[in-house]
């Protein structure tokens, strides 16, 4: 009567054991997933931040978060020369400054949210609050093309202080921006008051434009247009042999892609 107790014992210990196998392999998958989202962290610096989660069927998946968990290098996004550009008068008002970020030319910015290759748009929309203009920097993945897919990776203030006469211009991080809390761009731009008014006296003609009467500011994101490509074939020819075309045609799309305010 033992041996059936000692192998009902040594299957529950094999069973114990496949158990802890898989719970190990399992542990190990995570691991590894993480180490690698890590690594293309740290070397990217604008990777989103992935997740190692378990599928129905047992095994690990890595995840990722586009629209929360993103971190980018201050780098990114050269914040320094945007306020120079605004300083120096540069950029005549804030669609202007806008094309100058979103062109590759100008590398203002390297953001690859979605890490696809190619370059992320940037949108400014402007919020007042009181005394205070806020440019608020929105990033766009290429890969998410709808307008509710956006990250707020910076902020330019403008605060008019009426107790001292001076415009304050501070240029700061969102908190998805590595040291945001500490790196600030700031610079103040004599003013006049007249009858709760603000009247730039100094500076450049972009202040002018900042507090002249206007709609509030929200940019246009414009999605470039893919090419066309024709092929054609010219398989009617006769006798054979005699014509040996083969065209490609590429056409640039003269309307503009997809887009929204």
């Amino acid at each position: 009567m033992k041996s059936p107790i000692l192998s009902l014992s040594l299957l529950l210990a094999l069973a114990g054991c496949d158990a802890a196998i898989i719970a190990n392999q399992r542990a190990a998958a995570e691991a590894e997933a993480e180490a690698d989202v890590a690594v293309k962290a740290e070397a990217g610096g604008d990777a989103v931040v992935a997740t190692a989660v378990q599928a129905k069927d047992g095994d690990t998946k890595v995840v990722a978060d586009v629209d929360v968990k993103v971190e980018l290098k201050p780098e990114a996004l050269d914040l320094e020369t945007v306020t120079y550009l605004i300083k120096k008068g540069k950029v005549k008002d804030a669609n202007a400054l806008e094309k100058k970020l979103n062109n590759p030319k100008e590398k203002l910015h390297s953001i690859d949210i979605d890490g696809d290759g190619k370059l992320d748009k940037i949108q400014i929309v402007e919020v007042k609050q009181g005394d205070t203009i806020i440019f608020e920097l929105h990033v766009f993945p290429s890969s998410k093309k709808e307008k509710d897919n956006f990250v707020v990776v910076g902020y330019v203030n403008f605060t008019a202080d009426k107790t001292t006469n001076v415009l304050v211009v501070k240029a700061t991080y969102a908190p998805c921006v590595i040291g945001y809390d500490t790196i600030v761009y700031d610079y103040n731009v004599p003013i006049v008051v007249k009858n709760d008014v603000v009247v730039v006296t100094g500076g450049v003609g972009f202040y002018g434009w900042l507090y002249a009467p206007r709609p509030v500011y929200v940019g246009v994101v414009v999605w470039d247009a893919p090419s066309i490509v024709i092929d054609v074939h010219h398989d009617d020819c006769w006798p054979p042999g005699h014509c040996k075309h083969h065209h490609k045609h590429k056409h640039k799309h003269k309307g503009k892609g997809k887009h929204w305010h």
